[in-house]
């Protein structure tokens, strides 16, 4: 379906301004915090800025609706609206809840646009370092305005640069076969590398919506590959068996797709 995307700056506006006023305050004294998940930490901001946003982004958009992470993890009912006819604000209110809870800068606040499980817009913002990603279909990735591409794959493979899981960074010997492997704890943070060419790749073996709505396009848009471990295109919110592979080219991912897949626990 085809989807009128509002102009960016509306949407940049609100997402700065919900950091302004619930998410940075909060920051070096976040407050009360809870677990839900897990290892999946809530703290009073997460609900504060997913409460604003899904009350203001609706407007910009009629006939829209929302999906957001707490929203979600208390009525998960709530996912079903990604099937329907109607385009979806997907809200990540403080993605890498964690870092932010110990005063760690490496966390996002993200928002996603998707029609039919398919995003058509996305934001990601750094309240930290201000930085601003925004991809829209067909248009680009940008940060702060400027052009983002993927940075290509090193002529070694064993110079490749990227983000890997718990499980196949601690139990497996893929480390040692690339020049570096992250671990930031925030999905968002990775996908702000992949378009910024700091790094090259990352596998995801969970794939919430929240977690990818944004993120997802804009690697895309910035240039790269991704897809589910088995081939399949990626539907936001929809597991898909090995998970989610993000790559700066085809031969890479199928590179990096048969180590993954040697190393992954068999079901």
């Amino acid at each position: 379906m085809a989807v009128s995307v509002p102009q960016s700056h509306a949407v940049e506006a609100l997402i700065r301004e919900v950091s302004a006023a619930e998410v940075m305050p909060r920051f070096v004294n976040p407050g009360e915090s809870w677990k839900k998940r897990a290892g999946s930490v809530v703290t009073e901001a997460d609900v504060a800025a997913e409460a604003f946003l899904s009350a203001e982004l609706p407007a910009l958009l009629p006939g829209s609706a929302v999906v957001g992470e707490e929203t979600a993890d208390g009525d998960p009912a709530v996912l079903e609206r990604l099937d329907g006819d109607a385009p979806i604000w997907v809200i990540d209110p403080v993605d890498g809840t964690s870092n932010f809870a110990q005063g760690n800068p490496d966390f996002a606040v993200m928002v996603g646009l998707v029609a039919r499980r398919e995003t058509v817009a996305g934001w990601i913002y750094r309240p930290v370092d201000d930085a601003m990603y925004v991809a829209e279909a067909g248009a680009g990735a940008y940060r702060n305005g400027e052009r983002l591409a993927v940075a290509p794959a090193p002529a070694e493979f064993r110079e490749l640069e990227g983000s890997l899981g718990g499980f196949l960074r601690r139990r497996t010997d893929l480390p040692e076969r690339f020049a570096r492997v992250t671990a930031t704890q925030c999905i968002g943070v990775d996908y702000c590398a992949l378009a910024d060419g700091t790094i090259h790749f990352a596998h995801y073996r969970g794939i919430w919506a929240w977690d990818h709505a944004p993120g997802f396009l804009l690697h895309a848009e910035a240039g790269g590959v991704g897809r589910c471990l088995d081939r399949s295109a990626y539907r936001i919110g929809l597991p898909q068996e090995g998970g989610l592979l993000l790559a700066p080219d085809e031969a890479t991912w199928e590179e990096l797709r048969e180590l993954i897949a040697a190393a992954l626990p068999k079901t």
